[in-house]
């Protein structure tokens, strides 16, 4: 499965939260520094914090889009899998595309533990 639009979400998730975190706090200092008859608005601190907020709100958006559309083709491709396999009775078509992922896992990971051991092997004799 993808993953690039997941990645792609979470990339942009922090910069979106820090970008909002700094405009908020760029607003709040624009507001406790004006007097009670200037406007919000007159202050570069609030026009500032309020730009920043919004451009962390766009990103926020945009990271929710990619992680919702990412959600969507995966449940679609989960249950075109689904009908084209056979699955074990009493287990979900979910749980079987899970236990599928551990098992690649498991494998990958005995694959490297295996290149590591010669490595070291291999590292020994040369001594």
């Amino acid at each position: 499965m993808d993953r690039s639009r997941y990645d792609s979400a979470m990339f942009w998730l922090p910069f979106g939260t820090a970008a909002a975190v700094i405009g908020l706090a760029l607003m709040t200092i624009g507001l406790t520094r004006l007097s009670a008859s200037e406007s919000l608005w007159s202050s570069w601190w609030f026009d500032a914090g309020a730009v920043l907020l919004g451009i962390g709100v766009l990103l926020l958006l945009w990271s929710l889009v990619l992680f919702l559309s990412r959600r969507r083709e995966s449940s679609s491709a989960l249950a075109s899998a689904a009908e084209g396999k056979q699955v074990e009775p009493g287990v979900s078509p979910k749980d079987s595309w899970m236990n599928e992922a551990i098992r690649g896992y498991y494998k990958e990971r005995q694959q490297l533990f295996r290149a590591h051991e010669q490595e070291q092997k291999g590292k020994k004799k040369r001594r």
